[in-house]
């Protein structure tokens, strides 16, 4: 979908209806504004997974990234995460996603949290080996 059409308040509401059902939501930002989880964080931005892995010197920082400092508890216990990207006509916002993800696999934040729910903010207009409607 189009930018500014709604689609991250109805993420976050969908993220909040869950979660008063008694359910562990998380909702994971894929838009590199970073924006997505703002609400249920009471407005509060949170640094991105991909700026965190910029930050690390080598490859063994990479790989030790803590989760804690990329992954927050908001509204009614939702965990929040925000992938980020390049700025826009720099890079490729999809394969920034891919990135974040592998790197919550592979530090096994998904265990961790154990959500019963994971829902994706996505931006509806990446094509570059991304997210991508048909």
């Amino acid at each position: 979908g189009k930018g500014g059409i709604g689609k991250s308040t109805i993420v976050s509401n969908i993220s909040v209806a869950v979660s008063e059902q008694g359910l562990r939501v998380m909702q994971i930002g894929c838009d590199p504004k970073a924006d997505s989880t703002n609400t249920i964080l009471g407005n509060r931005h949170i640094p991105t997974i991909l700026d965190t892995v910029l930050e690390a010197d080598t490859v063994r920082e990479f790989r030790e990234i803590d989760m804690s400092k990329v992954i927050f508890q908001g509204y009614n216990g939702i965990m929040c995460a925000e992938c980020g990207g390049p700025e826009p006509g720099i890079g490729c916002a999809g394969r920034g996603v891919i990135t974040a993800i592998e790197l919550m696999k592979e530090q096994q934040a998904f265990e961790r949290i154990n959500p019963d729910f994971i829902v994706y903010d996505v931006l509806g207009d990446v094509v570059c080996g991304g997210f991508a409607m048909p």
